[in-house]
């Protein structure tokens, strides 16, 4: 393997920011600086980044089922953070956010310690279509679910057709799909239909669903198992 792919897979770096550091002579090889990005790393080699030994780091890939209270940051001052719910996490394991969920919303997150990859779902999820399910305090008329589909229809944002659809689940909750993770957007739509949100749920991005994954649980997949 060559040097500044090892050093980008063992620090969350780019390959061009790995090349700029061993040409800077701060890698060492079994002893020996290294100033060659594409110098050949020996598998039993002792690799070291600024006289620190490193080595390839092992990623997980996290689907995360969210539950209300809770916020997708690494540190918030007034509630806890997602990752709280991750028992076997190491101290020093940073994680990165594939989607994001507002405190008061539930359902699906996507979360990995691998910087790279969790950039690259976050593009691929902006063309995903989601499936909400939406519960509220009072029964949803029909002239309500009608004025949610001419309200989108109606905005004045450049929104690729169709982009949103509303389903009655019961009566008091929706299932909408749409291709936007817009929530604010969502939200302001069922306002002006007069409906309100006690809880607004993420249940799938592309094919991926949460299941029968309970609240507040997770699961480690492989990068390739998560199939959006």
């Amino acid at each position: 393997m060559r040097l500044n792919v090892f050093l980008s897979l063992s620090v969350a770096m780019s390959r061009n920011q790995a090349k700029f550091f061993i040409q800077k002579g701060r890698l060492s090889v079994d002893g020996n600086v290294v100033t060659d990005p594409y110098f050949e790393v020996p598998d039993d080699s002792l690799v070291t980044f600024d006289g620190k030994p490193i080595s390839i780091a092992s990623h997980r890939y996290i689907v995360l089922h969210k539950p209300p209270a809770y916020a997708c940051t690494t540190r918030d001052s007034t509630l806890p953070s997602v990752l709280s719910l991750l028992q076997d996490r190491k101290d020093d394991d940073y994680f990165y956010f594939a989607n994001v969920l507002g405190p008061e919303q539930t359902g699906l997150v996507l979360l990995s310690n691998d910087a790279r990859w969790a950039n690259r779902m976050k593009r691929r999820l902006l063309t995903k279509p989601r499936v909400f399910v939406v519960h509220s305090p009072q029964a949803v008329a029909d002239e309500q679910l009608q004025t949610v589909a001419e309200q989108w229809e109606a905005s004045p944002d450049d929104r690729a057709a169709p982009t949103l659809t509303a389903e009655r689940e019961d009566r008091r909750s929706l299932r909408l799909k749409t291709a936007r993770l817009d929530i604010p957007v969502i939200l302001e739509t069922l306002g002006s239909a007069g409906i309100s949100v006690d809880t607004l749920h993420l249940q799938q991005i592309g094919r991926l669903q949460l299941d029968d994954l309970d609240v507040g649980r997770y699961a480690d997949l492989s990068e390739d198992d998560i199939k959006v």
